[in-house]
This record gives C-alpha cells, structure tokens and sequence, in this order.
C-alpha cells in the first residue's frame, strides 16, 4: 500500500504541475487564468467524483443516479464561475445564490420522479450534497486562479496535502489515541497534530517562496502562510472524516479503485474539496490582491 502511494502521489503532483504551467501558458495567450482548472474539474473530476459519490449513496440504499449527480455538479459549478464574469452588482448575488435552490428543485425532483415519494427527501439531499461537494467547492479554486497566480493557488492544494502526508506519517509513527473510533478507527489524535504541524510548516514554507513574486497579489504574507496552513491542514482532515462518514453508511473501504494506493478519485480529493473555501480566503486576505 505505502508503495503504491509512493508512485501514484509523485505523479500526481507532476500532474498538477504540469496543468499549472498549462494553465499559465493559455493565460499569457490573452486568456482568462483558471480555465485549465475549469475545464479539467468539469470534463474529468466532477464526472469521476460525482460518480464514485453517487455509487456509495446507492450503495447506502439512496437515489442517486450517477448522471444526476454529474449534471447538478456541472450547474453548481458553471453558476459559481459564471458570477465571477459579471460585473459587481445585484444580478452577480443573484446567480450565485439561485444557483443552490436551482439545483435543490431539480434533485427533489430527480428524487420524486415516478411518483415514488418513500425516501425522495433524503435522496434529493444525498444530491444536493454531491453537487456543493463535487461542483460548489471546487469553484473556489478555479475562482482562484482567475485572481492569483495559479503557482500561488497550486502551493495551497500541496499545503492541503503536506497536511494528509503529515497526519499519515505522524499516526504511523506514534499515534495511540483514537480520534473518532466509530468514523475512522485508523485516525488517532497525534495524527491529527501532525497535521497541523506539517500544514503551518508547509503554509510558512509557500509564503517564503512567494516573496519572489513580481505581483503583490501572488505574495503570501507570512502570518496568512502559517494560520492558513493550520486552517487548511484541520479543514481537510475534516472533509476526509466527511468521506469517511460516507463511506462507512455504504460500507465501502474506498470511493472507487481508479488510484493505486490510494482508491477512488474522491480518496484524493476529499481535503482539498472541503479546504475550497478558505483556501479563496487565505489568498484573499493574505495578500495584497
């Protein structure tokens, strides 16, 4: 298992370097920064990950059809980019909060269809769910990259990760108390810890390489670089307990097989869906942008 993560964790991050330089190079064209992200979330990993979602709420007894949860992913998401492209003013809060009861009203009433009422409520939420978790959340990180450099915002998703790395290793190593036994036996506190240690350091860490940027928007000032680390580390550690909480109603070890190592694609992605948010806030209120 440790081997395989080994593998497939490097070249994941090569991945993602490789679509940062991607996305930089279609930005010096003249085109707005994020779209390499925009497109990889919602052609690639809203349909992988909204996919292994829906396949454990069936798996947990729910209506949830795999397309369903695609389809509500890609609205919440196009509606959150799409207010970004608006000019400031009441039409811009308007799409994005329509967005969420849009989406609602089509869950219910993919939820309800054959006037099958037993349980619609709660398959209509499992939906809902899917589309903030894979579709809403993943919007902060594409609105990122269309104000910051999207170096600057791919530093954070490793920050997120140093955070998973840190809490594995230190767990490992020394952990002996339980975090939440009944969720996740394999979590303990040290680990936990560790997390947040490793997310400072890393958050400190990206906040020192950035002084070098010409931009003052791309430049993390050092108290935003380690409290944003620590935020980021204990909010992922948080989504990953929410994945866990998932899978364990399906009775699921992984979300999916598609990743040696580590399983599904929602395995990956769980902390750094969950870390969206204030990770658009770090950058926000961290710099000069």
């Amino acid at each position: 298992m440790l081997a395989q993560r080994l593998i497939t964790g490097p070249l994941l991050i090569a991945a993602l370097l490789g679509l940062v330089w991607m996305d930089g190079w279609v930005a010096s064209q003249g085109n707005p920064g994020g779209l390499v992200f925009l497109a990889i979330f919602a052609f690639l990993l809203i349909p992988l990950a909204a996919g292994e979602a829906a396949s454990l709420l069936q798996q947990s007894g729910l209506r949830a059809p795999r397309g369903t949860a695609v389809f509500l992913s890609w609205c919440l998401l196009g509606g959150a980019c799409a207010a970004q492209f608006l000019e400031p003013s009441r039409s811009t809060l308007a799409l994005a909060l329509l967005g969420p009861a849009v989406v609602f009203g089509l869950a219910m009433l993919s939820a309800a269809w054959g006037r099958r009422i037993e349980g619609a409520w709660v398959s209509a939420s499992g939906l809902m769910g899917i589309a903030i978790w894979t579709g809403l959340l993943p919007a902060f990180w594409v609105l990122a990259t269309q104000n910051h450099s999207a170096w600057l915002v791919a530093g954070l998703i490793l920050v997120v990760k140093m955070g998973d790395i840190g809490a594995y290793f230190t767990g490992m190593s020394i952990g002996k108390h339980k975090l939440i036994p009944w969720l996740s036996p394999g979590k303990t506190i040290e680990g936990l810890i560790g997390a947040l240690v490793f997310g400072g350091l890393a958050g400190l860490g990206l906040s020192l390489l950035s002084q070098s940027a010409a931009d003052p928007q791309n430049q993390l000032c050092m108290a935003a670089g380690v409290i944003g680390g620590v935020a980021l580390a204990f909010l992922g550690a948080m989504g990953d307990l929410v994945e866990s909480l998932l899978k364990r109603t399906a009775g699921a070890k992984d979300s999916g097989t598609l990743l040696p190592g580590m399983g599904g694609i929602l395995d990956v992605l769980d902390s750094p869906l969950a870390t969206g948010p204030a990770a658009y806030l770090v950058l926000l209120w961290g710099t000069a942008g």
